[in-house]
């Protein structure tokens, strides 16, 4: 179909879909092309008899023959005023002018073994339109002929030629696609270039195999940027699910984004674009443009410049600009400018920004102290809000502001409730879970104190009474949630001997009953648990690699291991001797290492305590570090030894292989009764891992100087029955009784 504009001389041809358009000057035979989002191959002939001035998107089109990879030129063009359509790096362009050595070294060895080893890929094949595309491969040949080299899947491969296709060394034959896994067609700059390709001689084949294991390594090692930026550059509504949910991980990491809610993150992953400048000096938009996009730096800095004023900024990798401009619905009001080389960039159009984070920002409510936020809170959706009548949720905040937040607005209302009665509020959980993290104990204690003992002549009685009470509340929730972890605190421990007296004076006074009666209840946890202080259990790392087990045969005895608990366990010297040691198990490296040299004799001037694996791997541990005994990994042993003597420990004997198995013991028993005592077991375990252990297990144990043993045993559990499964079966020698065995496991896994 063909439409004229006589005026504009201007023609539109469609062949199917989609289509593009070209304009005739009246005074030169120059065509423009403006748009060619497909069959390009159709027309080629067509596209490069043109005189050819630039694309839409703001590129020159390619010189013939491209250029070798050390001397490409760069196709993208300085925009001097910010356009309705932003300038984007198209995909089939370099990312950098240059293409980087270690680059350009790996395709001239996948080049050169693919004329070797697969000669039969890279050959000529005809278009649709008849034209000889000389020595070239489809893209799915080429990731499959990766794969017979030592790649694992489809999807690193691809990614790894995508990173080639970055960095120009391969191409699209007709230069508008990125890398697909499909009967797409791609060439290598020699072959574009050269004409005739040099065949490679023996001395060239035997250093690509030299230099394969280095390349292959360099592609993976850039693969899934790579695979990101191919993502990125994707049409949106071509995005899949996974595509989605990848581009969502890399968004948390983005520190321009921290502030803003996980949803939001996905909604952006759904929209936002990426884009690519390689010329430092580049200007993005100028001061007093219309603003169209908001801006994310990826790689490389920009400099921000105001009329009159200069440079008075730099932002570096992380920032973002252009917002202020699409919020206010204003100019911008500054100049940026590329300060370096080979920029990359996250954008967000206007129309997308004013659907996702325009409404973000309406409906965040933002509490200011001296000029800066102490409480965010952001309104919660009525779809995501069906465990909460609260309609706003905190996304950030000073601690004391949160404390504060949660007592008088998250209390007020479950004056008289319990807690199964009381309505659900994630946030009170949240941070009773998690406080350790941003406000440890003795603070948030002082801070409970000062919120209770508030007495001022000029408050009413009234909100003197809900003061306190929002606070015991709150200690009553905080106990029941946590448990015992509270009254292992120095701290906490005096608090709550304090409040509770005060709770019971100030019941007399002010008619507190239902407060008095939750202290009551704190007071009688806390009673019970300074009972159980005076038992103190033992515990034995058996020295053959053994599970970690209680001493003694009492099936029913507290399976939860203790800050205060004593372990029995060897410390090994280098040539094989030891000692047996006995510590609590909050003790530290450095009290064992020390303990250790004095037993076995050693001096105490540069030594360190080492964990060796039966892999034959060392681990040292820091001076800090508690719990080391139940820290081992699985068949794991503690050795003490000079630093420079660390390359010369090895494993134990017993180490290095089991000699029998136990397929005769388990088949005295029935499966359903071996499966019912192992979750048993299991169950016991589980339950005694405490929530704030996995904060210290996250972010370090060492920071907090608590034990994480019942967590170390759960894990070290897992690992002892999938390593037992498959020793059982590997020291069956008869197939017909390993059939049997492997059909015993399977049931026991059911």
């Amino acid at each position: 179909m063909k439409r004229r504009d006589k005026a504009q001389h201007k023609f539109e041809i469609c062949l199917g879909y989609p289509c593009f358009s070209l304009e005739l000057s009246p005074n030169a035979r120059t065509l423009t092309v403006f748009s060619l989002q497909r069959n390009k191959e159709v027309l080629g002939d067509l596209v490069t008899s043109a005189t050819a001035a630039r694309l839409k998107n703001g590129y020159e089109t390619p010189p013939p023959g491209g250029g070798t990879p050390q001397h490409r030129k760069s196709f993208a063009a300085a925009s001097p005023a910010e356009s309705p359509v932003p300038a984007c790096s198209s995909q089939q362009q370099p990312l950098s002018e240059v293409s980087k050595q270690n680059g350009s070294r790996a395709g001239w060895v996948l080049h050169t073994l693919l004329q070797l080893k697969a000669p039969g890929l890279l050959r000529e094949r005809k278009s649709s339109t008849g034209r000889v595309l000389r020595r070239c491969a489809a893209g799915t040949d080429l990731v499959e002929w990766l794969m017979t080299i030592g790649v694992h899947s489809r999807q690193q491969a691809t990614a790894m030629w995508q990173v080639l296709l970055e960095e120009g060394v391969i191409s699209h034959v007709s230069r508008d696609q990125p890398f697909k896994d499909k009967f797409l067609l791609y060439r290598f700059w020699q072959d574009d270039e050269n004409g005739a390709s040099v065949a490679p001689t023996e001395a060239d084949e035997a250093q690509a195999q030299a230099e394969l294991k280095d390349a292959l390594a360099y592609l993976t090692q850039k693969a899934p940027d790579a695979m990101m930026r191919l993502i990125l550059r994707k049409p949106t509504h071509e995005r899949t699910s996974d595509d989605l949910e990848t581009i969502y991980e890399e968004l948390l990491h983005i520190k321009a984004l921290s502030h803003l809610s996980n949803s939001v993150k996905r909604e952006l992953a759904a929209v936002i674009i990426f884009e690519s400048h390689q010329k430092a000096g580049t200007v993005l938009f100028h001061q007093g443009d219309e603003g169209h996009s908001w801006y994310i730096i990826l790689k490389g800095s920009v400099n921000v410049v105001i009329h009159g004023k200069g440079v008075v900024t730099t932002l570096q990798e992380g920032d973002d600009f252009g917002k202020l401009a699409l919020i206010n619905d204003a100019p911008r009001s500054a100049t940026i400018v590329l300060r370096e080389n080979n920029c990359h960039f996250l954008r967000v159009d206007k129309d997308n920004f004013n659907r996702i984070l325009r409404d973000v920002e309406a409906n965040t409510v933002r509490l200011k102290e001296h000029g800066r936020d102490v409480l965010v809170l952001e309104k919660i959706s009525p779809a995501t809000n069906a465990f909460s009548h609260f309609k706003y949720t905190v996304m950030a905040g000073t601690p004391q502001k949160m404390l504060e937040h949660l007592l008088e607005t998250r209390l007020d209302g479950r004056i008289g409730q319990t807690r199964e009665e009381g309505p659900s509020d994630p946030f009170l959980d949240d941070f009773l879970l998690t406080h350790i993290v941003f406000m440890p104990t003795h603070q948030l204690v002082t801070e409970l104190a000062r919120h209770y003992r508030i007495d001022s002549p000029s408050q009413d009685r009234e909100f003197l009474v809900a003061c306190k009470r929002r606070v015991v509340h709150f200690v009553h929730r905080w106990v029941s949630t946590i448990r015992h972890p509270v009254f292992e605190e120095p701290s906490a421990f005096a608090f709550l001997e304090e409040l509770s007296g005060e709770v019971s004076d100030d019941n007399a006074r002010w008619e507190m009953e239902d407060e008095n009666a939750k202290m009551t209840q704190v007071m009688d946890e806390l009673a019970q648990w300074s009972a159980t202080q005076s038992v103190s259990q033992k515990w034995k790392l058996p020295p053959g690699g053994q599970p970690i087990s209680a001493f003694g045969s009492d099936t029913q005895r507290d399976l939860r291991m203790r800050p205060q608990d004593d372990i029995i366990f060897r410390v090994y010297c280098a040539d094989h001797t030891y000692c047996t040691l006995r510590f609590p198990l909050s003790s530290n490296a450095e009290t064992v290492k020390v303990s250790a040299a004095d037993k076995l004799g050693l001096k105490h001037d540069d030594l360190i305590l080492v964990e060796v694996k039966s892999s034959g791997e060392r681990v040292v541990f820091k001076d800090s570090d508690v719990s080391v005994p139940t820290a081992l990994s699985l068949n794991g042993r503690i050795f003490v030894s000079p630093k420079e003597h660390l390359e010369a420990l090895t494993c134990l004997p017993d180490q290095e292989t089991p000699t029998e198995g136990s397929v005769g013991d388990l088949e005295l028993f029935s499966t359903k009764e071996l499966a019912y005592h192992m979750t048993l077991f299991d169950w016991s375990l589980f339950c005694a891992v405490h929530e704030y252990e996995l904060i210290y297990h996250t972010f370090g144990r060492h920071h907090f100087q608590k034990i994480t043993s019942n967590l170390d045993v759960f894990l070290r559990r897992f690992n002892e029955i999938q390593f037992w499964v498959v020793t059982e079966i590997c020291l069956t020698s008869s197939v017909s009784r390993r059939v049997q065995l492997v059909r015993k496991f399977i049931k026991l896994a059911a």
